[in-house]
């Protein structure tokens, strides 16, 4: 009964990694590496930090990761 118990735990556990491996949620661009993506995001958060309005900052890398093509999933 252990048994049977342990192996439906580790079982369920395979099978939700699976599926969460698939929904990972982030900026993407069809044809640009994760590399690229992750350039992109850190200089549209450098040209944020320089603004005076720290309040909007979220708004403005949204706008412009999207500016640049990029789409969030």
């Amino acid at each position: 009964m252990k048994l049977r118990f342990l192996f439906l735990v580790i079982l369920t556990a395979i099978l939700l990694e699976g599926c969460f491996s698939f929904s990972v949620r982030g900026w993407h661009k069809q044809g640009v590496s994760e590399y690229e993506t992750e350039n992109t995001l850190a200089q549209c958060e450098y040209e944020a930090a320089g603004g005076n309005n720290q309040h909007n900052r979220g708004d403005f890398v949204n706008n412009c990761m999207k500016r640049q093509g990029f789409r969030w999933y």
